[in-house]
């Protein structure tokens, strides 16, 4: 077991690495200036570790300050189920606070953000029992950041994250039952993800800011993928 003193230097090392590169994240309150409003609409799409589609999805938000972030989150996921095609459709809230800003003179940004979902599953597998699953859940982030500007409007971002998902699935069996009677199964999936961020963006004269960026991802089990995304955000 770790004692406090080495998480500590684990911790301080961690800071230390990412203040001395470039670092970054997409989220609307990273991207507009303290005390400004901006707005975000972007897309992705997450590769897994042979170069298939894991997901796609978007998301729309608003800046409030500079500071707080709110808006929508969209997605896709394709997997298998016993070897039967799969879908889960996720829509969800959207939510963020810049906990310390680059630009108020510290070396880096914090951030935490996350975001609140409904999901639906979609398989033959549930389908050829008269099923469905259904779910709920939550996904917490920590965002460590930086930013580097080479001039002329452009920035160059790296960062490090770490993020937490927990998510309550119900799979119900579809009847002429009465809701009370029908067999029900409640499964809860949750875990630990991290990942790096590297991102380049432009700033026009009218203060939008275009950007794309990469994350690879790294979950408990070993998993490694890769999200890549774009957009803008256009200061108010």
């Amino acid at each position: 077991m770790r004692t406090k003193s080495g998480q500590l230097v684990i911790l301080f090392s961690l800071l230390a690495l990412l203040i001395l590169a470039p670092c970054a994240a997409e989220a609307q309150s990273s991207f507009t200036r303290s005390g400004l409003n901006g707005a975000l609409f972007d897309v992705h799409s997450r590769l897994d570790d042979a170069g298939a589609p894991e997901q796609f999805g978007g998301q729309i938000g608003f800046s409030i300050g500079g500071i707080l972030d709110v808006g929508a989150v969209f997605s896709v996921d394709m997997d298998e189920i016993e070897s039967r095609d799969a879908t889960e459709t996720s829509i969800g809230i959207r939510y963020g606070i810049m906990l310390v800003k680059q630009e108020n003179q510290a070396p880096f940004s914090l951030q935490l953000d996350g975001d609140y979902s409904f999901s639906f599953v979609d398989s033959g597998y549930y389908d050829d029992q008269d099923q469905q699953k259904e779910g709920h859940g939550y996904v917490l982030n920590l965002r460590l950041l930086r930013d580097f500007y080479p001039g002329k409007g452009w920035l160059i971002r790296l960062g490090a994250f770490g993020g937490y998902r927990s998510f309550r699935y119900t799979v119900s069996q579809v009847g002429l039952l009465p809701e009370e009677e029908q067999p029900y199964l409640d499964e809860r999936e949750s875990g630990f993800r991290y990942g790096g961020i590297l991102s380049i963006g432009k700033k026009t004269s009218r203060g939008r800011t275009w950007y794309v960026s990469g994350e690879p991802v790294l979950d408990e089990d070993i998993n490694v993928s890769v999200s890549v995304r774009t957009g803008v955000i256009i200061e108010m």
